[in-house]
């Protein structure tokens, strides 16, 4: 079978924004564990199985799959599997292969290094249509030191090239930390090669979700300042020559927004949520929590023991109440900065409508940055 290719960008935010106005639940993400064979230090759900056990339970197969045909039922095209590490879980294929049935646009965040080459025939009878590696250095070393998997770098290149070999399309994902920050080049060079897409992230989330006192390690998570510094060392290291010029000209000239994010986090220019979340997408957690977000602790509803539709309206119904900071609203940097709900509830400290101080310095910092590079250029 040919593996699915990703939705037109257009294409995918016309059915995101349509389904928003509708509240059609178009597209959902499975959080299936919270375990991980990798600790990375500034994850903020991995946890080791007697963790899990003290908090709550793995919802089963069945459970999952009950709860996908469900979803598929009200409107959901896009589901996106992720974890912790889903293929940590014995069962993860009838899941996957269940819900696949469905025609669901299915794609897969991992970390790569448990796809042998087994699992990768076993996905090409069926690919999904993405898979989402996160490279998280550029040798061993640095995953040794920030995943705590002294050959992690090779497990997940093997794992690359052997899903672009059998034809299933591959996104890399990239989150930059202090620990990895000397990396940064390489990985978007070693993603060049391929000509695979690397998302870059270098903002990390304040630990809001984290059960564990002490992680994700605070010292992973660059200030404000880095965050911009580091943003455009990504953006400018990931364009071709021509395409960096006309993005620092838009730039200069205060045009050509865009704070880059991943097509899973479609944003809208509007004062409420600044995302799709809880109008037309959704997450349910490990444990089995409905919110809009994966990085937001509420609103939350139990669809498991609610329903869908009950937990689906609550969600949607609580989501239009939240409102992003005044100051942010008219803000002419808007289109360059980060801001949605969920970034604003957690740099405010559980509020949305106070001002993200580290956001504005974030933005500050990287349109400081770019400007710096078009001057150069001139």
């Amino acid at each position: 079978m040919q593996a699915q290719t990703p939705m037109q960008p257009q294409l995918r935010k016309y059915i995101y924004q349509k389904a928003a106005r509708d509240r059609t639940p178009v597209s959902g993400t499975f959080e299936l564990t919270p375990r991980c064979n990798m600790n990375c230090r500034m994850c903020y759900i991995r946890m080791s199985e007697e963790e899990m056990n003290a908090r709550g339970r793995e919802y089963t197969a069945d459970e999952w799959i009950r709860m996908g045909r469900v979803c598929a039922q009200r409107g959901m095209l896009f589901l996106l599997f992720t974890g912790g590490e889903p293929f940590l879980r014995k069962d993860f294929r009838k899941i996957y292969t269940e819900l696949k049935k469905l025609g669901l646009l299915i794609s897969i965040n991992t970390n790569g290094t448990l796809i042998d080459r087994e699992t990768v025939e076993w996905l090409r009878e069926d690919p999904p249509m993405r898979m989402n590696v996160t490279l998280y250095g550029s040798s061993n070393d640095t995953y040794k030191s920030l995943c705590g998997h002294p050959a992690g770098y090779d497990a997940a290149v093997r794992a690359i090239d052997m899903l672009r070999e059998a034809g299933i399309f591959v996104n890399i994902n990239a989150s930059f930390t202090s620990y990895n920050l000397k990396d940064m080049e390489e990985i978007i060079a070693f993603g060049k090669r391929r000509n695979i897409r690397v998302n870059a992230a270098t903002y990390m989330f304040p630990p809001v979700r984290s059960a564990r006192e002490g992680v994700p390690d605070e010292t992973a998570r660059f200030t404000p300042e880095e965050a911009g510094c580091a943003r455009a060392r990504a953006e400018l290291c990931s364009m071709e020559e021509e395409e960096k010029q006309i993005r620092l000209r838009a730039l200069h000239e205060g045009r050509g927004g865009s704070a880059g994010q991943d097509e899973e986090c479609e944003r809208v220019p509007d004062e409420k949520m600044g995302c799709m979340a809880g109008r037309s997408s959704f997450w349910i957690t490990w444990d089995g929590r409905m919110t809009p977000c994966g990085m937001m602790n509420a609103p939350v509803a139990r669809p498991f023991e609610e329903g869908f539709d009950e937990a689906w309206k609550y969600i949607t119904e609580e989501t239009d109440k939240i409102l992003l900071p005044a100051e942010c609203r008219n803000c002419e940097k808007r289109s360059y900065c980060m801001i949605c709900g969920a970034l604003a509830i957690a740099e405010g400290h559980g509020c949305s409508y106070k001002k993200p101080d580290y956001l504005c310095r974030q933005t500050e910092a990287f349109l400081k940055e770019m400007e710096k590079e078009y001057q150069k250029c001139l």
